[in-house]
């Protein structure tokens, strides 16, 4: 199974040899701003997490609309007494205690235990307070933070017949610069030199450590020149659909090897009304090369992660031996009062370890390829944080702000198991 839909996210479980090709649009429930979110790619091939709330789908001939955020209700701690906004907790509510369960039934209801409180109802757990308060210090791990961005494989791209020989060929009469075709040429080298989980690696060093050729990678490989390389109808299917008198007014400007490419795809027949009609100025964003380059983007890009300066992980305890000298610091945290959090999520995974005045502490307790936390400030205003590759027993911190109404995340571990969870401070 490669892809799961959750509660408020949808989990591709990807790798390089297992790719899922989804069509996405940007489509906010809320009120956030189009050019606040970005867009996604078509191909998957690392795991991978889509928030409903943000774009609709189609993934295996299914549409997946977007769709509000979902939280369970919150509970009131206060006094040694937990309420729920709900006349009842429900049949299947559970305090957990001492290693043991209790069932709740009455509303407000006197726990047993001490914060932090945990509940379980309906199959979700809820942690009620913070596991970490007061006065405490831990030890800070600089770690590579992970970035995420698009880049085209020639191994979509490509006829899988062609050797090697035949791919460089077909490169050199390509319309790209020198610079160009040549990191055109190690990209052919990488495709067939090993596996798509050798060439992924190869790539995702590229963009941390060759500046140009992650640009060219990044942007100009896209570009309407890649146009012959492309196996397949890719072409046809925009050509069927496009205005003939928007094609007439480009194809002055076509190199000679995309034009002998569309006039291939179109019979002679065509070709010659097209070249004897009428032409017409397209629109900004348009024309036949914005719409090729358009689509060759849409549908061809892979998302790939790559490292890039550094980011803060906590731990409670580290290994001197396993540390370089200068890689660990103690910080000192000062704890605020925690009893307002509610901590839900669909299994273990996750605890909210502390609340300070401008952070709030999570630690992992497997090991997580991706997590993700996206903050709900307003109907119009939003953040969202990811980590990639925590190991188990991490503290991650996201910042704290006094005007978040909820936070939910998501995240995959690496047995390819989904983690939803989501925090509440109050009833919103």
């Amino acid at each position: 199974m490669i892809h799961l839909e959750g509660e408020n996210y949808h989990f591709f479980f990807c790798n390089p040899d297992s790719v899922a090709r989804v069509q996405s649009k940007i489509s906010p429930f809320y009120d956030h701003p189009l050019s606040s979110i970005e867009e996604l790619p078509y191909l998957y091939s690392q795991p991978s997490l889509v928030p409903k709330f943000l774009y609709e789908i189609e993934y295996d001939r299914r549409s997946y609309p977007s769709s509000p955020m979902k939280t369970p209700s919150y509970m009131k701690y206060e006094n040694g007494l937990l309420s729920s906004e709900d006349s009842k907790f429900g049949a299947e509510c559970y305090e957990l205690a001492q290693g043991n369960t209790y069932p709740i039934k009455t509303n407000p209801y006197r726990i047993l235990g001490s914060p932090p409180i945990f509940v379980t109802r309906d199959g979700v757990r809820t942690q009620i307070g913070i596991s970490k308060p007061g006065n405490f210090s831990l030890s800070r791990l600089i770690r590579k933070r992970m970035f995420s961005t698009r880049y085209l494989s020639l191994r979509d791209i490509v006829n899988p017949e062609l050797d090697e020989d035949s791919v460089i060929r077909k490169i050199e009469e390509l319309y790209f610069d020198k610079e160009s075709k040549t990191f055109l040429f190690r990209l052919v080298k990488i495709l067939y030199a090993g596996t798509p989980a050798a060439e992924q690696e190869l790539v995702s060093n590229l963009f941390t450590y060759e500046i140009e050729f992650a640009k060219f990678l990044r942007d100009r490989i896209f570009s309407i020149e890649i146009l012959p390389l492309i196996h397949g109808p890719f072409l046809n299917s925009i050509l069927n659909k496009l205005d003939e008198r928007i094609l007439k007014y480009s194809i002055p400007n076509l190199s000679p090897p995309v034009r002998k490419m569309v006039e291939k795809n179109v019979s002679k027949n065509r070709w010659k009304q097209i070249l004897d009609g009428p032409s017409k100025k397209p629109e900004l964003g348009e024309s036949f090369p914005e719409i090729v380059e358009k689509e060759i983007f849409k549908r061809f890009s892979r998302r790939i992660y790559y490292e890039e300066g550094n980011f803060s992980v906590y731990q409670e305890s580290v290994d001197p031996e396993q540390l370089e000298i200068g890689a660990r610091a103690t910080i000192e945290f000062q704890a605020i009062a925690g009893d307002r959090y509610n901590l839900n999520s669909n299994r273990e995974g996750i605890l909210l370890y502390s609340v300070t005045k401008e952070k709030i502490l999570f630690q992992i307790q497997t090991y997580m390829e991706i997590v993700r936390f996206d903050l709900f400030l307003s109907k119009k205003e939003r953040d969202s944080l990811e980590f990639f590759r925590i190991p188990s027993g991490s503290i991650l911190e996201i910042p704290r702000y006094d005007q978040t109404k909820m936070i939910v995340g998501a995240a995959i571990s690496n047995e390819k198991k989904p983690l939803e969870f989501s925090l509440l401070s109050f009833d919103y």
